[in-house]
């Protein structure tokens, strides 16, 4: 078995400007870090599977699987409870709306909020627009998403003129609003989460048909992602 030892490997200088969002958007790959991660990513996604040289475990591919040694990979990983085995994987966007139900993620740039989101569209049967958001590729929200972002049907860019021409009623998540759950559910449904800080743009807000809160006591609003699941929940089942 070759283990690989040095620095100036390709390899791992290729792995290592992973953790570089221009580069992430230049390369259109992503790293994926811990074993699980590896194993619910489709195999034509796995690019290679970098292992620390004492890692071993049948369920991954072992013919795309290259060993580091414990220092190199160790200087590699990024997270202190390394499981000893990563990978690079190829990017993933939706070319086409195929579902009713659409998350429409309007400038979130917290990573856990996105990873959070993410594992619940997924969960919900929800198709998700990055408009301005977070990179899902972060590695912090690769992690925050656990296995979901192999299985998510991800879209980016500034598409709510779109989804409208596409017949999807558009249902704004903001403060002081009438109640969702007085509200109808529509058959085709795209949801959209503004900002942390700020909430929705004006510039979305204005296209929603309909503005919707989620009623509360003793609190004056939710977590983002937080208000993302139960609205996904709500409108899909």
């Amino acid at each position: 078995m070759d283990i690989i030892v040095s620095e100036d490997n390709k390899l791992y200088k290729r792995a290592n400007k992973l953790k570089d969002k221009k580069y992430r958007d230049e390369s259109g790959e992503y790293l994926i870090e811990g074993l699980r991660g590896i194993i619910d990513t489709p195999d034509e996604d796995i690019k290679v599977i970098i292992a620390r040289e004492d890692f071993c475990d049948a369920r991954i591919n072992e013919s795309k699987v290259v060993y580091f040694s414990q220092k190199l990979f160790g200087k590699l990983c990024l997270t202190e409870n390394a499981s000893g085995v990563m990978a690079i994987a190829s990017q993933r966007y939706a070319a086409e709306f195929i579902s009713d139900y659409v998350i429409y993620l309007d400038r979130i740039r917290d990573p856990g909020n996105m990873g959070t989101i993410i594992r619940t569209a997924v969960a919900c049967g929800y198709e998700i627009v990055c408009d301005g958001c977070v990179d899902v590729y972060n590695p912090k929200v690769v992690r925050s998403c656990v296995s979901a972002l192999s299985k998510a049907r991800l879209h980016s860019g500034n598409l709510i003129d779109i989804l409208i021409e596409k017949g999807y009623n558009i249902i704004g998540a903001d403060l002081g609003k009438e109640s969702v759950f007085s509200s109808t559910k529509p058959q085709k449904v795209c949801i959209v989460i503004g900002n942390e800080a700020n909430g929705i743009s004006e510039e979305i807000l204005c296209k929603c048909d309909n503005v919707y809160t989620l009623p509360m006591e003793n609190m004056e609003s939710l977590n983002a992602a937080v208000c993302a699941g139960i609205l996904m929940y709500y409108f899909r089942f």
